[in-house]
């Protein structure tokens, strides 16, 4: 993919050092940290509405198929996603791997240094930890989860533009 097509809906912080490549389409009120990297080689990537990607994350779409990310995820620093769909509320941890065309459901948590099998299908509300990796279900939701990430999210959309440049679009 040789021409790149970016488009952000209203109230998105895009660092000017995030790299951003092909056809890509962020939802409104996503935050994408400096040096973030979103890479639509083969296929186009579409994300959601309120997501926190975070700095050195690299979410990269090899596949003619979209690449599809749903609201209110967290990619944490230094992860890596590939994957075919991302649901909503997932926290992508800290130098984690999303490989292949794996789907991931709604309100998991890939842990800190793990890594998902190729192409896996994640249920709602797995949680993905520890050396192997083991897999687990959450038996219930947090409360108060929503609440802490739109307070994360006012913070970021303060504070990021203080000390980093932004990238200008036309929102969509």
């Amino acid at each position: 993919m040789s021409r790149n097509r970016i488009s952000a809906g209203p109230k998105t912080i895009v660092c000017q050092e995030t790299e951003l490549k092909g056809e890509v389409s962020i939802g409104a009120g996503t935050v994408l940290h400096p040096q973030s990297r979103i890479i639509a080689e083969n296929g186009p990537v579409y994300i959601g509405k309120n997501n926190i990607i975070e700095e050195n994350t690299v979410i990269f779409n090899k596949n003619a198929a979209p690449l599809v990310i749903g609201d209110e995820n967290v990619f944490e620093v230094g992860c890596y996603v590939e994957g075919s769909r991302i649901g909503n509320n997932n926290v992508v941890g800290t130098r984690s791997r999303v490989l292949g065309n794996t789907i991931i459901g709604n309100h998991c948590v890939i842990g800190a240094a793990c890594s998902t099998e190729m192409n896996e299908t994640i249920d709602d509300m797995v949680v993905v930890y520890g050396n192997q990796p083991s897999r687990r279900t959450q038996s219930a939701i947090l409360p108060g989860q929503a609440a802490l990430h739109s307070r994360h999210l006012e913070y970021l959309r303060e504070v990021l533009p203080k000390y980093n440049h932004l990238k200008r679009f036309e929102s969509t």
